[in-house]
């Protein structure tokens, strides 16, 4: 009665088993092994798991040697003339578990930021400058704390040589290197780069200086407010700015603005788009959104 194929014996934790059921039964049990459900301690409270329709999965997230078991019954009208059948196979599990599915800075005032997956095991923390808050702006350091979502809680992380810790905040300012080591042993390097948010330090027009006001949920997004006297013809204006860094470049649309020499009609809705790279690589960049709203006294 108790016949099965399985697709494997050898599985990495949170691998899928499929156990098909081929023998002949009115019902069918199988104890995977692993914490109590394991059929050689069923007389102590340990259980089997109910196969439906003849299709069993299972996903161990231990890694070990487990011995699976299926017991087949067969039974007639009101459970009576009970009879039954086992068969069993042993499968290895081994946490050979190394893939960083996700990293974030959990501790941005209130904020979890997470870092964008790249290439080449190579991931971007694209953090704020500021960060509007309780009706302050307060400054966001980079230095900070991690987290690494793996899907195994016996893999190993390093980070920069040193085994990683929860509570210490790291110096995001220079290229993290990480390894992660697998239970099993195995290794894989990544990389973590990380970048501020574009934005204007500075904004002038004909000599009034301009207000960065920040969204409070959506860190790449501003509007810069600028008052200027009533009248005053906004149809040409070569506005003054500066950026952080040099690598931050600033464009209306895909036409790249020049502080103090590209003119521009503000009478119609002006949003600039802000783009920081990382050391001139293209691959290491993000962008910010600024409309300038302008007020008249």
């Amino acid at each position: 009665m108790a016949e099965i194929t399985v697709n494997k014996t050898m599985f990495g934790i949170n691998e899928t088993m499929v156990i098909n059921f081929t023998g002949v039964a009115d019902q069918v049990v199988i104890f995977p092994g692993d914490d109590m459900q394991n059929y050689d301690f069923r007389k102590e409270s340990n259980t089997g798991l109910v196969v439906n329709k003849n299709l069993f999965t299972y996903a161990y997230l231990v890694p070990g040697v487990y011995k699976v078991v299926c017991v087949a019954s067969v039974y007639n009208d009101l459970a009576v003339d009970l009879k039954h059948d086992t068969c069993s196979f042993i499968v290895n599990v081994v946490d050979d578990q190394t893939e960083i599915e996700q990293i974030s800075c959990p501790q941005i005032i209130y904020d979890e930021v997470f870092a964008q997956k790249l290439e080449n095991d190579n991931w971007l923390m694209v953090l704020p400058r500021r960060i509007r808050y309780n009706n302050a702006n307060p400054a966001i350091s980079l230095e900070q704390r991690l987290r690494f979502y793996i899907q195994s809680d016996s893999t190993k992380v390093f980070v920069n040589g040193n085994e990683f810790s929860s509570t210490v905040r790291y110096d995001l300012s220079s290229t993290t290197d990480i390894l992660v080591r697998s239970h099993f042993g195995t290794e894989r390097p990544y990389k973590l780069f990380t970048i501020n948010i574009p934005e204007f330090n500075t904004f002038r027009l004909l000599g009034a200086t301009g207000t960065l006001v920040r969204n409070e949920f959506n860190y790449s997004t501003f509007f810069m407010d600028v008052t200027l006297p009533t009248g005053t013809d906004i149809t040409n204006i070569t506005p003054e700015f500066e950026t952080f860094l040099p690598t931050e470049k600033v464009y209306i649309g895909n036409i790249e603005q020049i502080s103090g020499t590209t003119s521009v009609d503000f009478s119609q809705t002006v949003t600039y788009r802000l783009i920081s790279m990382l050391n001139n690589n293209p691959e290491m960049q993000t962008e910010s959104f600024v409309t300038v709203r302008i007020s008249f006294q």
